[in-house]
């Protein structure tokens, strides 16, 4: 899979990550949420956080190779894995504890966050790699 998006994109997806957590804190500390726009304010921050991971994930590294690409997909099926673990997890905490709304629809959001974590944490493992390889 290639990086679909300009190496910059790879920073603005971290941006926008922190702003769509601390936004909404600061909207709440100065009034601006209420039970009115709650769902509207939720979404947003649903939406700038799938746009964002999105971003971090399909934005070209700077030497980007076949390497890359195959760290991404290596990265997509480890977190189909770990992701399907997870969601089983949730829905037998839920049924244990008699509430099957814990079961959200933010399992998406979770899956992306472990999507970029596993990307990441494969291509700092390959430079490192590549860096003991020339020595």
């Amino acid at each position: 899979m290639k990086g679909l998006f300009p190496a910059s994109c790879r920073l603005l997806g971290y941006v926008l990550l922190l702003l769509s957590v601390f936004v909404p804190l600061l909207m709440y500390m100065f009034g601006q949420v209420n039970d009115g726009n709650l769902l509207y304010v939720k979404l947003g921050m649903k939406l700038v956080i799938w746009i964002s991971l999105f971003m971090v994930f399909l934005a070209k590294m700077k030497d980007e190779n076949e390497e890359a690409f195959a760290i991404r997909r290596k990265a997509m099926v480890i977190s189909l894995y770990l992701w399907g673990v997870y969601y089983v997890g949730v829905l037998l905490n839920a049924a244990y504890g008699g509430n099957l709304q814990e079961a959200d629809n933010s399992v998406g959001i979770v899956y992306m966050v472990i999507c970029v974590f596993c990307k990441e944490f494969l291509m700092q493992k390959a430079k490192i790699e590549k860096n003991f390889r020339q020595k």
